[in-house]
């Protein structure tokens, strides 16, 4: 309260201030010229503070697009990486597809040789190695005992 008072009293003595009758004017040359070079020096003042806050703003402006410039060319190299490391993987997967071509010409090619070293069946196909043999074991006794009805090999023993 008291500072809103004292407020109320210096803007009431101003306003008084301002209706007190005035002296005349002196018109002397150097009062004059004071005061023309105090405002063209106040002008210039205003004017060079005015360029310092303009000339500020254009520096952060061309630092954001700067950074902005930077966070787009690291957004384009880590693209370009990733794009090669994606060719690389292309390549790769062509060689492999080269190489699994290659071993199953292979296979097929010892399949073949396979097949065609195995005895033909009845009809015309391959067995399959089965050999269907009786394999007797002579006893102690003198009789004999039956030991596999089925071998799996390359014949008949």
């Amino acid at each position: 309260m008291k500072f809103s008072r004292i407020i109320a009293v210096s803007v009431l003595a101003a306003m008084l201030a301002t209706m007190a009758p005035q002296g005349p004017a002196s018109a002397d040359g150097a009062a004059s010229t004071r005061n023309i070079l105090l405002g063209g020096a106040a002008a210039a003042l205003i004017i060079i503070n005015h360029n310092k806050q303009v000339h500020a703003k254009y520096a952060q402006d061309a630092a954001t697009q700067a950074s902005l410039a930077s966070q787009r060319d690291d957004a384009r190299s880590a693209y370009l990486a990733e794009k090669k490391a994606y060719d690389n993987e292309v390549a790769l997967v062509a060689d492999l597809t080269r190489e699994v071509a290659y071993q199953h010409d292979q296979v097929t090619q010892l399949q073949r040789q396979v097949a065609a070293m195995q005895p033909r069946g009845v009809s015309g196909h391959p067995s399959n190695f089965v050999a269907q043999t009786t394999l007797v074991k002579p006893t102690s006794v003198g009789g004999e005992q039956q030991v596999a009805v089925t071998s799996y090999g390359w014949g008949q023993i």
